[in-house]
């Protein structure tokens, strides 16, 4: 098993990675709103993240994965919470505010969902559960990418960063860490792995649609 068989497997993958929030970024169409509540739902979501990656140096057999863990790790606090922070401030958002703003009820169900697979499964199911943001991000950029540059698109920023170079390269090395994990997985190990990653794939839709009803 490998993480092109979980995604062809996922029922819902397509509904995440096009769904009307990404379509209407990268048309630039997206309300203002809607992405300022995504900045600061999904700053709170990576701070959760962050203790699931620290959760899986924990988690960890090995140095190899104990050190794609730190790299997760400070990837996080170094880069993209960092970045998302940026983005609070060229949209107007008060840090502040952000840091202290309530979580959504999507916020919500997502993280912990993942901090429960993460706490209570192997470095395997973290991973499967993990893996529709871990992955889905630079599949996004991909396809953004894909359909070319938009003028005067304010959101391009965000697009440029899932569709660049580094961003695709962690994507890959991201991709290489799952497939090592769930190789000679048991039928039963298969169809828990899939299930973790068939639900963390709805919770996705659910928290783009959040962004989008401003819930």
């Amino acid at each position: 098993m490998n993480f092109q068989t979980l995604k062809t497997n996922c029922p819902t993958w397509k509904a995440y990675i096009h769904h009307d929030f990404v379509n209407q970024l990268s048309r630039g169409t997206l309300a203002a709103d809607s992405f300022r509540h995504y900045l600061v739902q999904d700053y709170l979501y990576l701070i959760h993240y962050t203790r699931i990656m620290a959760l899986s140096v924990y988690k960890s057999q090995t140095l190899a994965q104990m050190r794609v863990g730190q790299a997760g790790i400070n990837a996080m606090l170094d880069l993209e919470i960092g970045m998302y922070l940026d983005f609070c401030r060229d949209w107007g958002l008060d840090i502040n505010a952000v840091e202290s703003a309530a979580e959504s009820p999507a916020t919500i169900a997502y993280s912990r969902y993942l901090l429960d697979a993460a706490m209570s499964g192997s470095l395997a199911e973290l991973y499967a559960a993990i893996a529709p943001c871990l992955m889905g991000y630079g599949e996004i950029g991909q396809q953004l990418k894909a359909k070319g540059f938009i003028k005067d698109n304010p959101y391009q920023p965000w697009i440029d960063v899932f569709a660049s170079d580094d961003f695709q390269q962690i994507t890959a090395q991201n991709e290489q860490q799952i497939n090592e994990l769930l190789a000679g997985a048991t039928p039963m190990q298969k169809q828990r792995y899939q299930q973790l990653f068939d639900t963390a794939s709805r919770m996705e839709i659910n928290f783009w649609q959040m962004a989008l009803d401003l819930t």
